[in-house]
């Protein structure tokens, strides 16, 4: 019974680590593009 739980309990943790990287990750995208003149070279 208890190997279940640690399998339950690890997946849920990953799926939680893996969306908190996801979201960062879009959330830095949209970022970005809201903000271009902070991070992209200005063309001259």
């Amino acid at each position: 019974m208890k190997r279940i739980h640690k399998k339950i309990i690890f997946i849920i943790s990953a799926i939680a680590l893996f969306s908190v990287i996801v979201g960062v990750f879009k959330y830095s995208l949209t970022y970005i593009e809201n903000n271009p003149e902070k991070y992209l070279p200005t063309q001259k």
